[in-house]
């Protein structure tokens, strides 16, 4: 998919921590756009997300849409369009992660559970490429983060 995701396959969870530490908060005004979205990390995540987060209303998700006002929205494939699902609003924050400044997409409390429990904290790992790191936002579980790739796509077919 890109080039970084073979180096992101290759990494522990504990290594993307690290990654995330070192990436770029880009400005909020210069994220809007759809991103083709990857699981990235060791192989026993990779091969689980996909079904586990379909248990959660994303089967099938192609990746995410980011307005200019900070909305953004899920995409999943239904049959050959892409429909948005889970709204989302991108929010300049402080990283529960590693306590640093970052972008972080917030769940509306519309969503079904779990959804409003989840946040994905962005950094930039080069213009156009995103880190996403996915936790859930309650006790001790915000230390557990799973990584994801959002790719920024000039063009995108099934809309």
């Amino acid at each position: 998919m890109t080039p970084w995701t073979e180096k992101l396959n290759s990494l522990s969870l504990r290594d993307f921590s690290q990654l995330f530490a070192t990436g770029s908060v880009p400005m909020m005004a210069n994220t809007a756009g759809y991103y083709r979205a990857a699981f990235v990390g060791p192989l026993w995540l990779r091969a689980t997300a996909g079904p586990t987060i379909a248990i959660g209303g994303l089967a099938n998700w192609w990746g995410k849409q980011i307005r200019e006002d900070g909305s953004a929205t899920n995409l999943v494939w239904q049959g050959e369009k892409l429909v948005p699902r889970l709204n989302m609003q991108l929010i300049d924050t402080t990283s529960v992660l590693d306590g640093k400044h970052t972008l972080a997409l917030i769940y509306g409390a519309e969503n079904p559970f779990p959804w409003p429990y989840i946040v994905d904290e962005l950094r930039r790992l080069e213009t156009g490429t995103f880190l996403g790191m996915t936790y859930i936002n309650a006790g001790p579980l915000r230390q557990m983060a799973f990584p994801f790739l959002l790719v920024y796509q000039e063009q995108v077919d099934g809309l």
